[in-house]
């Protein structure tokens, strides 16, 4: 507990004043408590010594605090400064249609077309840990476009309409600004299938390895005609597939089929590798763009854009263990208050993670599980009327048949 002070500690020049200093460290140690719902009803009750609920609502949901400066304080306070970066959209599934930003739109917590939100992130994995770097909600056009919509939900007049891969591309510029050294970019196909944002990567000298759709088009050396990825892919003879191993998931090594071609894709200036996949176990197919050296090995191409799978676990662990996606307020600000709160949190659970190198790290739900039993400790000692109830049963124990 005294490290989690020191650490809180840091983002203290962030608040202009001394109770949003309190309420921001009650909110981030309610994220650490037994609430299965981080809803803050629910954390504000197992805090030991709480600010009122309605000081704590306020907070988050109209306080004039401002996220990007505890941002750029969070990625400060990150130990790792080289790595990958992966580039993600995290999805929270709604009910109505007044939260902030939400449409119906692809909801990847769902796997369909669903009533959510959606924000773009940054996350550098190193060293099988993923660092949270930056979050922002993307907002549709239409509700960009609508002044009484953005009244009611307290969007700044800064914040306008931008692509998804835009944005991507402007939080990658800041974090090389801030000075972390990028050995790769990964993407999903959203991102990877645009040229635009492809070029952006070029332009800035970061080598990538990118998901793209099995349509999009491109030529091979000597080729007449364009052909589409999975054309591409089809025409691949069997015995050009080999087998690679990528990592070790839960159920045992993670693998599949690979072959690599060196294409020309369309609105792109030079030659690129094409990596493709088949399924070991449904044949399921799967394609990839990269910029590597022609002199890349088949490994260090998969190695690349398979580098990306943990961030899978980690959003789970954002999701499950802290509740990102359990926010349910309406604002913008409550919104960016309430996940750069998380990462915040999250960020210190990865510190103390890595504090030994001696023995196998420890899961997330572990280290949450210790932080969480201090903080339930904690709450009985601050807690007079508990505490007299425990001293009371220790002086004349209940009778027991």
């Amino acid at each position: 507990m005294r490290r989690f002070g020191a650490f809180a500690d840091q983002f203290a020049g962030c608040f202009s004043r001394q109770p949003q200093r309190v309420a921001a460290s009650q909110y981030v140690e309610a994220l650490f408590n037994d609430s299965e719902r981080k809803s803050m009803q629910a954390m504000h009750g197992r805090l030991s010594d709480p600010v009122s609920y309605e000081a704590l609502q306020h907070f988050i949901t109209d306080s004039p605090w401002d996220a990007p400066p505890l941002w750029a304080q969070l990625r400060g306070q990150v130990p790792v400064r080289t790595g990958i970066l992966a580039l993600d959209d995290t999805s929270f599934p709604k009910q109505g249609k007044q939260s902030v930003g939400v449409k119906r739109q692809y909801c990847g917590a769902l796997g369909k077309i669903a009533n959510c939100q959606v924000a773009v992130s940054t996350v550098l994995l190193a060293d099988d840990l993923a660092w949270p770097l930056t979050f922002e909600l993307y907002l549709p056009r239409e509700w960009c476009a609508d002044p009484s919509r953005r009244i009611k939900t307290q969007i700044p007049d800064r914040v306008r309409f931008r692509e998804k891969w835009r944005i991507a591309l402007a939080q990658i510029r800041q974090v090389i600004k801030e000075g972390f050294q990028l050995t790769g970019v990964v993407a999903d196909a959203d991102y990877g299938s645009t040229a635009a944002f492809r070029g952006g990567l070029d332009r800035l000298g970061l080598r990538y390895g990118v998901a793209i759709r099995g349509f999009l088009t491109m030529w091979t050396p000597d080729a007449r005609r364009s052909k589409t990825a999975g054309e591409i892919a089809a025409a691949i003879p069997d015995p050009q597939w080999q087998r690679v191993c990528w990592g070790e998931g839960t159920k045992g090594p993670l693998a599949g089929r690979f072959a690599a071609v060196r294409v020309r894709p369309a609105k792109s200036r030079g030659e690129r590798w094409l990596l493709c996949e088949r399924s070991l176990t449904d044949d399921e197919r799967k394609y990839y763009l990269l910029n590597l050296d022609a002199t890349a090995s088949l490994r260090d191409l998969v190695t690349l854009v398979r580098s990306r799978w943990p961030i899978e676990q980690q959003y789970r662990e954002l999701k499950d263990e802290l509740g990102i996606d359990h926010f349910e307020g309406r604002s913008y600000r409550g919104w960016s208050h309430h996940t750069v709160l998380i990462a915040i949190a999250f960020t210190f659970l990865q510190l103390e993670r890595m504090r030994s190198d001696d023995e196998p790290r420890p899961t997330l739900p572990h280290v949450r599980f210790w932080v969480r039993e201090i903080m339930a400790v904690l709450y009985v000692v601050h807690n007079r009327k508990l505490m007299n109830l425990l001293v009371a049963f220790q002086r004349n124990p209940p009778l027991r048949r």
